[in-house]
């Protein structure tokens, strides 16, 4: 039996978190709960950057399935990091990049994440879906996933 749980050929651990989310799932909680839903998920920065786009909600949901991404990729839920504490940022070039803050920060520093990477990917039929890997000090605990 060979474990690869952990770590390849003793470097770094390597963790992922994918994510796919419908765009009607977010316009509906939009549509249903207004400012309130988009506030509560979303940062000053992301809701910023959406409100300049012709429509929103390729890029609301673009974010969202990333936020989830990490959130399993920390081994946690909604319930225990709020939405807001991770954000989708977007370099120079439009290559999208992870903030962490509050308690996904915490979390990231428990398990040694060193860095953390994502990609993003939405289509015109109304689903976005997001790759996040990290690597991580092989000595720390795992997360359970």
């Amino acid at each position: 039996m060979i474990d690869f749980s952990a770590t390849l050929a003793g470097g770094p651990a390597i963790r992922a978190g994918v994510d796919i989310c419908s765009q009607y799932r977010i316009r509906h909680a939009a549509e249903r709960h207004g400012e309130r839903f988009i506030h509560q998920v979303f940062t000053e920065r992301e809701i910023a950057y959406c409100s300049t786009q012709a429509d929103p909600y390729p890029s609301y949901t673009a974010r969202f399935a990333a936020k989830e991404a990490v959130m399993k990729l920390l081994g946690k839920g909604v319930w225990v990091i709020p939405f807001t504490n991770v954000e989708v940022g977007r370099g120079a070039e439009g290559r999208p990049f992870i903030i962490l803050t509050g308690k996904a920060e915490e979390l990231a520093r428990e398990l040694g994440i060193k860095s953390m990477d994502v990609t993003i990917s939405h289509e015109k039929d109304g689903y976005a879906v997001a790759f996040v890997t990290a690597l991580a000090d092989p000595k720390k605990p795992s997360s359970g996933r």
